[in-house]
């Protein structure tokens, strides 16, 4: 998430604090700024795959995930900042900065996933613009660990009852 926030962050010049990671008990500030959040909302496993590969050491067990991770990023403030830096959001995720990014950072950003809601609500006697934009995700997981290997057997032994 925290990728994904400096994107936004930095495509559309925002100060520190103005992206969040949602649900660190943050209070919506009473000045009309914009203030963006990011959440990871689930993910869906696209494959699983294990195998043995030869080492300078022996042999080791590669596994990797393949997953598609569901992103919500939501937009707040108490004027129009938040609807009119929707689209910008969504310019910012596909921009130049955010593709270097997607690929330092081995994931990617699904380009036709975005999907833009208005979930706007009342606060008190003003009105919250908040609008949340959700996307796809998809990156891969590895992990390696040597297998023990079994060149040397003892001698069998038997035994009758």
């Amino acid at each position: 998430m925290k990728i994904i926030l400096d994107i936004i962050q930095h495509e559309l010049s925002l100060e520190d604090g103005q992206c969040l990671i949602y649900n660190q008990k943050w209070d919506i500030p009473a000045d009309r700024r914009l203030y963006i959040t990011a959440e990871y909302s689930g993910q869906r496993t696209i494959a699983s795959v294990r195998r043995e590969i030869a080492t300078a050491d022996g042999i080791a067990e590669s596994q990797t995930l393949h997953s598609l991770a569901m992103v919500s990023v939501d937009l707040v403030s108490r004027g129009n900042a938040a609807r009119t830096a929707k689209d910008l959001v969504m310019l910012a995720l596909n921009s130049t900065y955010s593709q270097q990014m997607q690929e330092r950072h081995g994931f990617k950003i699904a380009r036709h996933s975005t999907q833009c809601s208005n979930v706007s609500e009342a606060e008190g006697t003003a009105m919250l613009d908040r609008y949340s934009i959700s996307f796809n995700i998809t990156y891969m997981t590895e992990t390696r660990k040597p297998i023990g290997h079994y060149g040397i057997f003892g001698r069998e032994t038997m035994t009758e009852e």
